[in-house]
Formats: structure tokens, sequence, C-alpha cells
């Protein structure tokens, strides 16, 4: 029986190459419908689903190839399921790629969160400012590009942004824009209703 991944060329050189494939295309089709028939005996409407949902799993799945912990979850989920049954390790597969990207994500803002501590006593200080309920905040000149900033707010937390026009700053959230400094008015976008803060800043 051949492996997956070669079932998988097959099946989509044969859509584009004519006869010459045919015999390779119709054995995986094949597979398909006498899958789809054990799992739905004598049910014709849900055969012909069936059917069709692991041809288009067929058409859209793409092993990886350069990232090693996507190919082991890919070939975990290959293993996992019935070798035509590509319906299920696509879905498998998207599953697992989402838990891999959500922990590398993690691992990255940690990471972050490390390197920010360790270099912002050693940075110069733009700006820092105090305001009416309680919070401080301490912008420095960042060292990755000319415009990066890394802000620094109650209770001792440090978050990347970058400088804008003037005396403008933003930091924060998933578009870095989550707070906005503008000389003495601090911008809070970070949920909610918009919220403006007037504080008293020195800059240097």
């Amino acid at each position: 029986m051949r492996g997956l991944p070669q079932l998988i060329t097959l099946a989509l050189i044969a859509s584009t190459s004519g006869h010459a494939n045919a015999w390779d295309r119709d054995t995986v089709y094949g597979q398909i419908s006498k899958l789809c028939e054990q799992r739905n005996p004598d049910d014709w409407p849900s055969q012909d689903d069936c059917i069709a949902m692991q041809r288009r799993a067929l058409q859209t799945l793409r092993p990886p190839r350069r990232d090693v912990d996507f190919l082991a979850a890919y070939e975990g989920c290959k293993s996992a399921a019935s070798e035509f049954d590509f319906a299920s390790i696509q879905q498998c597969f998207e599953d697992k790629i989402a838990v891999l990207n959500r922990e590398r994500a993690a691992a990255a803002e940690i990471a972050e969160k490390a390197e920010l501590a360790s270099e912002f006593p050693k940075l110069s200080i733009i700006v820092q400012c105090s305001f009416a309920d309680g919070r401080k905040i301490d912008i420095r000149r960042g060292s990755k590009h000319p415009d990066a900033i890394v802000a620094k707010i109650s209770p001792e937390k440090l978050l990347a942004g970058k400088s804008g026009v003037g005396y403008s700053y933003e930091w924060g959230g998933a578009q870095g824009s989550d707070y906005r400094l503008d000389g003495n008015q601090l911008m809070d976008r970070s949920g909610g209703p918009v919220k403006l803060f007037m504080g008293q800043c020195q800059y240097r």
C-alpha cells in the first residue's frame, strides 16, 4: 500500500495530468469510496457526503516540509487515522498546528518579557509621567530600531512600542496601540470605552 504523501501527490497530479495517471487517481478515490461505504452502510446520501468531504480534504491537505514540529504532528495524525481518512488527518493536523502556534506565541512572549526586563535599566529615558489614578509610566528608547521604545507601566509591566510624530508614543496590545501618550495626555484603548488621562510628564 502506498504511503500517504505519495498518495496525496499522485492524486493531485492525476487531477491535472490526464489518462496516464488515471489508475492512481482511481485507486485513491476507490479507497475513499470503500471507507465511506464501510462507515455508512446502505446510506447513499451519507456515503456521497463522506466521499465529497474526503476528496476536499485530499485536495487541500499539504504535508509540512521544513518544520520538524509540524512534521511530527502530521506524522502523528497520519498514524492515528485510517490511511485514506484524509478528513480526519487534516482536522487532527489543523488542531495540533493551532496548539503548536499558541505554545510558540506564549514562549515568544515570555522570551520578549525577559529580554525587556534585562535591557530596560540600561535604556535612556525619554519621558516619565504620573497620573491622578496612581499609574506611572516610564518610557525609554529601545534598541531594536530607531523608533523603538519600551514602556514601563504600573505595576512593573514592560511593553514594547514605537515612537510617533513629535511627543507621541504607542505600545501594548496585539497591534501595539493599546496605549498612546501625546505630550501629557494618555489614551487607554486596552479594553472597553477609550479613556483619556492628563498627567504630569517630564521629558528628557
